[in-house]
């Protein structure tokens, strides 16, 4: 195929944008430093031009996790040193909403399998993994209560063992959820379980994790996926604005 003809076939797609709007002190990950936004940084009456100046930890709002960020065995696997297509590939999404999970609640791998099922596919090698969850409803940046802004960013479902481990033996490219934290359930900022999808299983095998997506109920269950990384010396990974296509 062309690039002519690429470029038609994907203008007839239709764009879903499953990114996070950055905005200063958005919840976070607790610990993690909070985005910082200048507004007036540069302004027309003093520079004669607008910008902002931006203070972000590389995993604020929507990001991806390279393997130096969990695995203190690899420090050389940083953001930087994968090419710009390492998230852009075919996505298998897992529709969980109508399971209605709760914060510390882990997805077993028969929920995994029924979702499959469900929908109609099957994983293959390369395939980017996307679970909706429909956390993003408890996302409230705008919120004025600090519990409300807050809870979203200490409770999270997560992934149990074994469907971390169906996931790494089907060698996806990258897996990513509609939630703060992937793998690990948390109830109350308390972990319930360790975090085997970090440490054991998607980051050592260079699969790359996602996390802080939204609005993946707008999705097709299955499409293209791509996010651009930004290419951070020694980065432990990146902020991305994830677009499906389908």
């Amino acid at each position: 195929m062309s690039a002519t003809d690429l470029a038609k076939a994907l203008k007839n797609l239709k764009v879903y944008d499953a990114s996070l709007t950055l905005d200063t002190n958005m919840p976070n990950w607790p610990g993690h430093p909070s985005l910082g936004i200048v507004r007036d940084a540069r302004n027309f009456d003093q520079n004669g031009y607008f910008a902002q100046t931006l203070i972000i930890s590389e995993h604020t709002g929507s990001h991806v996790d390279a393997p130096s960020h969990a695995m203190r065995n690899m420090p050389e696997a940083t953001i930087d040193k994968y090419s710009g297509d390492m998230l852009i590939g075919p996505y298998k999404k897992y529709d969980l909403v109508s399971r209605d999970y709760k914060a510390g609640e882990a997805v077993s791998l028969d929920a995994i399998k029924a979702a499959e099922k469900k929908d109609g596919f099957s994983l293959e090698p390369g395939d980017i993994v996307l679970l909706q969850f429909g956390w993003d409803k408890y996302f409230h940046p705008e919120s004025k209560d600090m519990n409300e802004r807050m809870w979203w960013a200490t409770n999270s479902p997560g992934l149990s063992e074994d469907a971390c481990k169906y996931f790494a033996d089907s060698k996806i490219r990258a897996i990513g959820s509609d939630s703060l934290g992937l793998d690990a359930p948390y109830k109350d900022g308390v972990e319930l379980a360790p975090s085997v999808g970090h440490e054991k299983y998607f980051l050592p095998n260079e699969i790359f994790i996602m996390e802080s997506l939204g609005r993946l109920r707008d999705a097709p269950a299955t499409g293209i996926f791509i996010a651009i990384p930004l290419k951070i010396k020694g980065g432990s990974g990146s902020p991305i604005r994830p677009i499906l296509l389908g």
